[in-house]
């Protein structure tokens, strides 16, 4: 229960900071991917566990799902289906439907590549095709266009949809709608709808390919992620039904975000659960699992495929808001990797491939989330001091006073991330696990996420609510520490 209000509480506030004025899509779903996967590695650590290499790939995972419309569903779920003449009457399970298909294509590809995380030591074969699904879902995500195509993957399939058979994806597809040229609102209704049906069959067959590769890692948080938040999300854009109600101090979408993230972090924290019975029964009491047997070919395609895939995903989370940051960063991780990590520069008896892949992989992940953390603050920090106005910034706008905001403390993040990955090729793996002061700097993550929290929702008295999630969080963490330094004394 106390790791459920932990994930919950702070999937909760970093949630509702990704639906803020300051991040778009990928980039702020990285935030709650990013910290759910920060928690994941503490609690393993706790447990004896090594997680390094999972948190990167957690936060990448969910960050996909950013991408994924869903606006015009929440008229739907009142009733209502906008066209250029008008509201039509639609039935509210119409929305509800759809949110579900959402829900499962934002949660689904952190599932499944949290499953591949955990399913480490797989062949050069596996790589392959683990590659080859996420391009697909690339392709799917951005629209990308296919050979012999006159325009993208999703807006070409959608327009034929539309023309031959609206009633598959489509509502009120019995009347006119859809027949010749569409309105903005149909044009729009067509593209996410089968946008995020393309996203419901990648999720589908990534399923189906856990189940031949025999990956029950994969299968199980992929399903359990996609389904459960299928359902949870729906159920928490319930909270729009409130519109018109209180609007004064009330903002009913920050609730259904609020909603959304505790949802979502208690499926997390379920999983967790899950996986760490299954290491622990796995192993004799007072040992640690064994390492991961690779061979050299296979740490070689393990280093590319981390490599390449993380610049794939990097990369996309910048590329709609902030086309060279996103380069860059995208090029940091996959540099960063290839030369501190690659097979055949760890003789000498230092850290083996392996070990460096998870120190790269895990301090690049606490950069990247106090990079987004401050990349998307200095929108609203710059109105906080008023350097400027509202109206002269968003997540798309850098006037000289916001960049002078930005620089000096991204600067300063990574430049210590770069001593730090020059510390982690030398250091040995004793000296690098024997920590000392991982507690306090979680609650120091804590304290800046909710400060980030607090100043993104400024000056709306919702954000009353960041306080009181934070205030649960820390009362379920100091629990936890509590219960696990019981248990290292002998009295657990």
């Amino acid at each position: 229960m106390l790791p459920m209000l932990l994930f919950g509480c702070l999937g909760a506030i970093t949630w509702a900071i990704r639906g803020t004025s300051g991040w778009g899509g990928i980039d702020g779903t990285l935030v709650p991917g990013l910290t759910w996967g920060m928690l994941w590695y503490y609690l393993c650590w706790r447990k004896g566990l090594d997680a390094r290499g999972i948190v990167l790939w957690l936060g990448l995972g969910l960050g996909l799902g950013g991408e994924l419309g869903y606006g015009q569903y929440v008229s739907w779920i009142r009733g209502s289906f906008e066209t250029a003449s008008g509201p039509l009457p639609v039935s509210p399970w119409t929305g509800y439907l759809w949110f579900a298909v959402c829900g499962i294509g934002w949660a689904a590809p952190g599932g499944i590549l949290l499953g591949w995380a955990l399913h480490a030591g797989v062949s050069p074969g596996k790589w392959t095709v683990r590659v080859l699904l996420l391009l697909a879902l690339l392709v799917i995500l951005f629209d990308a266009p296919l050979p012999g195509l006159d325009a993208g993957a999703v807006s070409w399939t959608g327009t034929q949809l539309a023309r031959t058979a609206p009633g598959l994806l489509f509502p009120l597809a019995d009347t006119s709608l859809y027949v010749g040229e569409l309105d903005r609102h149909l044009i729009r209704t067509v593209y996410t709808n089968t946008q995020n049906a393309g996203a419901l069959v990648w999720w589908l067959c990534a399923l189906l390919l856990a189940v031949l590769q025999r990956d029950r890692a994969t299968l199980v948080c992929g399903a359990v992620l996609g389904a459960g938040f299928g359902v949870g999300f729906a159920l928490s854009a319930a909270w729009c039904l409130g519109y018109g109600i209180a609007p004064a101090y009330i903002d009913w979408w920050k609730m259904w975000e609020l909603h959304a993230g505790f949802n979502l972090g208690v499926l997390y924290a379920l999983l967790w659960y899950w996986v760490v019975r299954r290491a622990v029964k796995s192993m004799p009491e007072g040992t640690s699992p064994p390492p991961v047997s690779f061979n050299p070919s296979q740490e070689w395609f393990a280093t590319f495929f981390m490599a390449f895939s993380g610049f794939l995903l990097v990369f996309a989370a910048g590329a709609e808001y902030f086309f060279w940051t996103g380069l860059l960063l995208a090029l940091f991780y996959a540099l960063s990797l290839i030369i501190l990590a690659m097979p055949g520069g760890t003789k000498g008896g230092g850290p083996s491939a392996t070990e460096l892949r998870k120190r790269v992989s895990f301090i690049y992940s606490a950069f990247l989330l106090v990079f987004i953390l401050i990349h998307g603050a200095t929108s609203r920090l710059g109105v906080f001091l008023e350097c400027y106005s509202p109206s002269e910034v968003d997540q798309y706008a850098w006037p000289f006073a916001r960049i002078a905001l930005f620089l000096p403390p991204a600067l300063l993040v990574t430049i210590v991330t770069l001593y730090c990955l020059v510390r982690a090729r030398f250091v040995s793996e004793k000296q690098c696990s024997a920590e000392q002061y991982l507690a306090g700097r979680m609650i120091d993550l804590f304290a800046f996420i909710a400060l980030v929290g607090a100043l993104s929702i400024w000056p709306e008295k919702i954000g009353v609510l960041y306080a009181l999630f934070l205030m649960v969080a820390l009362f379920a963490f100091t629990r936890i520490n509590r219960r696990f330094d019981g248990i290292n004394a002998g009295r657990g």
